[in-house]
């Protein structure tokens, strides 16, 4: 390949993975606001993530196929996660006094995953099971 495409085809990911990025952090912020309104993890929005991650890759015109498929499954995983990760942050920084952003950077992951495991229930990992094949499907 020569210099000239392999910088074309850069440039041609560019969008797409700002996409991805922009998708992910605004879908954590939904769920986020979703999480202060109704104090409840609501895990159907991580089939909600799952479109909104596969609509944003389209819609950055990123080349069919299972690189596009793989992008849109770790961006479900990263929104899903980042989620998670800012409600135990949000819960945690409550009851200390720290706004959410200070909280989720003194947060270890291990009381971040207790705190995980006794919020969630089976339902919420089968909406994250049931969004992870779905944007595996839909990415292609």
């Amino acid at each position: 390949m020569s210099p000239t495409n392999r910088s074309r085809t850069a440039r041609a990911w560019l969008l797409p993975l700002l996409a991805l990025g922009v998708g992910v952090l605004g879908m954590v912020a939904l769920w986020l606001a979703v999480y202060l309104y109704f104090r409840s993890t609501a895990g159907w929005l991580a089939v909600l993530a799952a479109l909104d991650i596969v609509f944003m890759m389209r819609l950055a015109a990123a080349p069919a196929g299972r690189l596009r498929a793989s992008l849109a499954l770790a961006g479900t995983a990263a929104a899903i996660a980042a989620s998670y990760w800012m409600m135990v942050a949000t819960q945690m920084g409550l009851l200390l006094g720290l706004s959410p952003l200070e909280s989720s950077q003194r947060l270890g992951p291990v009381l971040a995953g207790e705190l995980v495991r006794h919020a969630t229930s089976p339902w919420d990992i089968a909406w994250a099971a049931l969004a992870l094949a779905l944007a595996w499907r839909l990415g292609r």
